[in-house]
């Protein structure tokens, strides 16, 4: 009866979440039912599979293979020490297209929901903007810690012009408010000059030197024109809680967690993080708010000191916000990015504005440090072979020594600046001082790279322990 419940309950998942994705792609059409196929096709395999393994003999089903002396050291999880090889069927336990599901759904429900891009320009179509969020799923899949630091630097961006623009009067902006200024919610539109995004900074300055008045935008506007599901954030919480506790419920059990798994979990933890930075932040908003001015652009620059005629590399107004993004600090990065004879037709995603106060830059580090943590679980797990254990011994330990060291010298060389930003430590600009944080950095990243290689490698040959269910698991809902 557990059983046909659980199998009644995972198939109006499939088919409540198969539509929802596809929503969400924007691929959704008057019949939904269409959009079942992906989940037919596996559930079809799956029944296919069994039934072939069920007309066997079972004499002929391979078993396990024994460890060679070369072989990994042996864990309590490997039974007997013994590996499965190959693809393993998953009539009557869990099997490698269950685990590979399992895992990959996760990740693409926690990545692409989470993935919170600013505004395309005018004259980009819907794929140009697709594309962008999918170069940054994988960017996140890679490396979560980069989509944390950037959600964190603009949490800190919006809560410092909510900071200043309630200190001007204006009661009514919130954080809302500042991600959809940051994010190229409102283009300015000069009598003189075309029309460019402004930053939330950069629309406080007009504010307060009278050039324009502040839209009157409710945050229920923002939030309508966000594209954000309240059923997909749900799902999302539904799906990482099923996975976390199963994980959680194979370690009380004794059973082996592959390494996939296992980064799927540090996946999970910077992603809540992530969500929570981005709690206010709307979601694929595609059309801006155009805010004219009667003043020409000429004169704002002029008033605006020797600082306003210089080179810019966002916007005319970046004298507006100096050393708003770490890059600006870092000049050999700077060049990278300008200076442009006209502003940018859009803000990009990769200006990561800079963090706010020392407890923030600590929450990331915590997280940022649990997540290359918790790899160390499977120090004893039983891999394919020798060589890929080292390797993850070696990722490990190089990502936890380098967040160590560069942990130590930001406390060392922290300082907090007047305007409440982020101070980039001296040594990170100075040659040859900067090899101290460019140097652990690049290794930090091989190690990463490392442990997603040999996490995907290792599924070729895992414990026999791997495919043992969690049997509560199931009752659970999930995709």
């Amino acid at each position: 009866m557990a059983g046909r419940w659980s199998a009644d309950c995972n198939y109006y998942i499939t088919y409540s979440s198969s539509y929802w994705t596809f929503n969400t792609l924007g691929l959704v059409t008057p019949q939904p039912e269409l959009f079942l196929f992906p989940a037919i096709f596996l559930k079809s395999f799956y029944l296919i599979r069994c039934l072939q393994r069920s007309s066997r003999n079972r004499s002929k089903v391979s078993m396990p293979v024994k460890l060679s002396e070369s072989s990994p050291i042996q864990h309590p999880w490997a039974v007997n020490g013994s590996l499965s090889h190959g693809w393993v069927d998953g009539c009557d336990r869990r099997g490698t297209l269950d685990l590979l599901w399992s895992c990959l759904s996760t990740l693409i429900i926690c990545l692409w929901v989470m993935v919170h891009l600013n505004l395309p320009a005018a004259h980009e179509s819907y794929w140009d903007n697709f594309l962008r969020k999918l170069r940054w799923f994988f960017m996140a899949a890679l490396v979560p810690e980069a989509l944390l630091l950037a959600s964190g630097g603009q949490w800190a961006s919006a809560k410092r012009s909510t900071t200043d623009m309630r200190a001007s009067g204006h009661e009514h902006w919130t954080l809302s408010h500042g991600f959809y200024a940051d994010m190229g919610g409102i283009l300015l539109q000069p009598p003189d000059y075309r029309s460019f995004a402004i930053t939330a900074q950069q629309l406080h300055y007009l504010a307060v030197e009278k050039y324009v008045a502040v839209p009157d935008i409710s945050e229920k506007q923002i939030a309508d024109k966000s594209k954000a599901d309240i059923f997909a954030k749900a799902f999302l919480c539904v799906q990482a809680s099923w996975f976390v506790a199963q994980s959680v419920g194979r370690g009380i059990q004794s059973l082996a967690i592959s390494p996939l798994e296992l980064y799927t979990c540090g996946i999970i933890l910077c992603t809540i993080t992530t969500a929570l930075f981005w709690m206010k932040k709307p979601l694929d908003v595609t059309t801006p708010i155009v805010l004219p001015t009667t003043t020409p652009l000429a004169t704002i620059l002029s008033r605006g000191g020797e600082s306003a005629r210089g080179p810019f590399w966002n916007t005319p107004l970046d004298f507006a916000e100096p050393h708003a993004y770490a890059f600006d600090r870092w000049p050999r990065l700077a060049r990278l990015y300008g200076p442009h004879k006209g502003p940018l037709l859009r803000l990009p995603n990769d200006r990561n504005p800079q963090l706010g106060s020392v407890t923030q830059r600590a929450y990331i580090g915590v997280v940022t440090a649990a997540f290359a943590t918790i790899h160390f679980v499977d120090w004893h797990f039983a891999f394919p072979t020798r060589a890929e254990q080292i390797l993850w011994w070696i990722a490990c330990v190089l990502a936890e020594a380098c967040l160590g060291f560069h942990g130590l010298l930001e406390a060392k060389n922290y300082r907090p600046s007047r305007n409440h930003t982020f101070y980039l430590a001296g040594y990170k600009t100075r040659w040859p001082l900067s090899l101290f944080f460019t140097v652990p950095a690049t290794l930090y990243l091989v190690a990463r790279l490392l442990t997603v290689a040999v996490a995907i490698s290792s599924l070729r040959a895992l414990p026999v322990s791997s495919y043992a269910n969690v049997q509560w698991a199931a009752m659970l809902p999930h995709l």
